[in-house]
C-alpha cells in the first residue's frame, strides 16, 4: 500500500474508533497496521476490576501499584491479543493453539485501557505502562484512550545480567495525545512507520526477535530526536532562500556585496527566530497554556481575516 493510502487508512481507523467499543476499534487499528492474532483472552465486560483480578491471579507477587497505575481512573480495561513467532512467520497449523500464553517471554501482549478524564500529562500515562510491564515476563504495549485522544506506550526491556529469566524495565516511550477526530500528520507518520509491511520493506520480520529489533529502532527516543532535528534542518535550508522579512533597519548606502550579505543574514536570523518561537509556542500548546487553534491552518486563516476586517478603512 502506498504511504499516502496507508496514512489515509490509519486516519479512518482512528476516526472510527470513538463510535465502536474500545476493544473492536483498537483491534481494527492494529489490523490496519498489519498486526493480528487469534490468541485472545477478553476481559469479561472489559471491567477494570475483572482485569485486576486476572493479573493478580496470574502473578500474585507482582508489585502492581494501583496509585501509580491510576487504577481509580480506569473506565475499561481489556486484553487485545498476543503476538508470537507463529503469527509473524505466517505459520497456520491445523492444530494451532489460540489460547493466550501468559508465560511466553518471546511475544508481545497488547492491552487497551480507557480513562475517565480527558487530558493527562505524560507523567501520568507512562507509569500505567510501567506497572503493567511489572506483571508479565513479556513486553506489553498499552493503548490508552482518554477523551478524544489516544496514547500508545511501550517500554524498553533488556535481559537482567544476573538472572536470564528476568527483564530490566527501561524507559517508557509514548506516542501521546493522538487526536481521534483530526490526527496530526506527525502522528500519522509515526504510526505508518510502525506498520508491519513498512518495517518489512527494510528487513524481514518473521520472528519476535526481528520485530522487537525493528520496534526498538522506531521507538528509540534518541533516533526520534535525530529524525526530528534532521527534518527541521532540511526544512530550514529549503525555506531559507524563499522567506522574506521586513528590512526597516537596513543601513543606508550599502554596495551590492554588502546588501546581499545583509539580506542573507536577515533571512537566516529571522528564520531561526521564527522556528524557535514556533517550537516554544508548540510546547505551550502541549501544556494547555495556549489554544490548539493557533496550529490549525483553517482557524488561523479565519483569525488573520478577522484582523484584516478590524483595519480602519
Amino acid at each position: 500500500m502506498p504511504n499516502h493510502d496507508l496514512k489515509t487508512a490509519i486516519r479512518n481507523k482512528l476516526q472510527q474508533l470513538p463510535a465502536s467499543d474500545l476493544r473492536t476499534g483498537t483491534i481494527n487499528l492494529f489490523g490496519e497496521l498489519g498486526y493480528q492474532s487469534d490468541k485472545i483472552s477478553p476481559v469479561p465486560g472489559a471491567s477494570p476490576d475483572a482485569f485486576l483480578e486476572m493479573i493478580q491471579e496470574y502473578n500474585p507477587d507482582a508489585l502492581f501499584d494501583l496509585g501509580r497505575a491510576l487504577f481509580s481512573d480506569w473506565k475499561s480495561a481489556d486484553i487485545l491479543f498476543q503476538l508470537t513467532d507463529e503469527e509473524l512467520s505466517r505459520e497456520n497449523s491445523l492444530f494451532a493453539n489460540n489460547d493466550l500464553n501468559a508465560s511466553l517471554m518471546q511475544s508481545y501482549l497488547f492491552f487497551a485501557i480507557e480513562l475517565q478524564e480527558k487530558g493527562y500529562p505524560r507523567g501520568k500515562l507512562t507509569p500505567i505502562a510501567r506497572q503493567l510491564n511489572r506483571v508479565f515476563p513479556m513486553p506489553v504495549m498499552v493503548l490508552i484512550k482518554h477523551g478524544a485522544l489516544l496514547s500508545i506506550a511501550v517500554i524498553n526491556r533488556r535481559m537482567n545480567k544476573r538472572d536470564s529469566e528476568k527483564d530490566v524495565l527501561g524507559k517508557v516511550t509514548i506516542i501521546r495525545d493522538i487526536s481521534l477526530t483530526e490526527p496530526h500528520r506527525g502522528h500519522l507518520d509515526i504510526l505508518s512507520s510502525f506498520a508491519l509491511h513498512t518495517l518489512m520493506e527494510r528487513n524481514p520480520i518473521d520472528s519476535f526477535d526481528s520485530l522487537h529489533a525493528a520496534w526498538e529502532e522506531i521507538f528509540n527516543v534518541e533516533l526520534l530526536n535525530k529524525r526530528f532535528y534532521k527534518e527541521l534542518s532540511n526544512w530550514y535550508f529549503w525555506a531559507l532562500p524563499q522567506v522574506r522579512f521586513p528590512d526597516d533597519m537596513k543601513p543606508l548606502k550599502l554596495n551590492k556585496v554588502e546588501e546581499a550579505d545583509y539580506y542573507e543574514k536577515l533571512r537566516a536570523t529571522g528564520l531561526i527566530r521564527l522556528l524557535t518561537r514556533l517550537i516554544f509556542c508548540w510546547f505551550l500548546k502541549e501544556k494547555g497554556l495556549i489554544p490548539e487553534t493557533l496550529f490549525d491552518g483553517n482557524a488561523l486563516k479565519k483569525i488573520m481575516n478577522s484582523l484584516d476586517d478590524d483595519k480602519p478603512s
